[in-house]
């Protein structure tokens, strides 16, 4: 590996990520949004206001499938402490039922991201003269996974921040302890979303090789957006509950999946087959 050249491809996708708007511009909205503007809305509405303690038929239901199913009797015990139904269901988004959306958001940074790396040089033209450079083909790969990995994960962690900060400020005087910063939040946001944003990369990027056009790479990357949703929609149905064991074992098989698919790449994806999905 030579880490002059897989610095300088960083460098330079890097410049090329931040100084395109259609691929910064939406990292930012969807994390801001979804990661940091809707908890701490949540947070607001449900510690200075009562619109979360009416009675709402689907609040309730959420909250009672959620007190009914919860395997953790501390955590069951917690909840049904607090003094009404807003609240309750504060603690129990705050603390299970928005984790799948910072996976949802990583997913979709680092598919933005890594989609517009070998598709983004095809349309500017600019990947021909990369393949012709005197550039191993495995440090031009580690040079594009890298670029796309470092802006995603401090998207992400910014995002995460932000929220402990803020909700927290809201929240501590009343809940006693600080969201997000339990046992399955630090797995979740230091094992698997790490391992899951370079399985995602380590995709697009091969998909990204393989088409023309930023928009078809991120077409075909889409689909791994599914499992994430599947995720979200079991955590509010309370078919299953996200856990520190459960994130271990779901980074593992996340990890191995990063070997296979590097082993995978290093074996298909070579100079002469980059050239010929560079011109046809």
């Amino acid at each position: 590996m030579n880490k002059e050249v897989v610095k300088a491809l960083v460098h330079k996708d890097l410049k090329s990520t931040f100084t395109s708007k259609k691929v910064w511009v939406p990292m930012v909205i969807v994390s801001v949004v979804i990661c940091t503007l809707l908890p701490l809305v949540f947070a607001y509405i449900g510690t200075q206001t009562e619109l979360l303690s009416k009675d709402s038929g689907d609040t309730k239901q959420i909250v009672d499938t959620f007190i009914n199913q919860f395997p953790e009797s501390e955590t069951k015990e917690k909840v049904l402490s607090l003094p009404n139904m807003g609240l309750q269901f504060l603690y129990l988004f705050c603390s299970f039922m928005i984790a799948p959306f910072f996976l949802l958001v990583s997913i979709i940074n680092s598919m933005v991201t890594a989609s517009n790396s070998f598709a983004g040089e095809k349309e500017r033209k600019t990947l021909e003269s990369l393949l012709f450079a005197p550039i191993a083909v495995k440090d031009l790969f580690l040079g594009k996974v890298l670029a796309s990995f470092i802006p995603t994960m401090l998207m992400t962690y910014s995002v995460f921040i932000l929220d402990v900060i803020l909700v927290n400020l809201l929240t501590y005087s009343i809940f006693q302890e600080l969201l997000f910063l339990s046992p399955t939040w630090l797995v979740l946001m230091f094992w698997v979303v790490p391992i899951l944003v370079l399985f995602n990369i380590l995709v697009n990027v091969f998909i990204s090789a393989k088409v023309k056009t930023f928009q078809e790479a991120q077409q075909f990357a889409g689909i791994l957006l599914l499992p994430i949703i599947g995720l979200f929609v079991g955590q509010i149905s309370g078919l299953f509950f996200i856990n520190p064991l459960l994130l271990f074992i779901l980074g593992l098989v996340l990890l191995i999946g990063n070997f296979i698919l590097l082993k995978f790449m290093a074996k298909f994806n070579q100079r002469n087959a980059l050239f010929e999905s560079q011109i046809h």
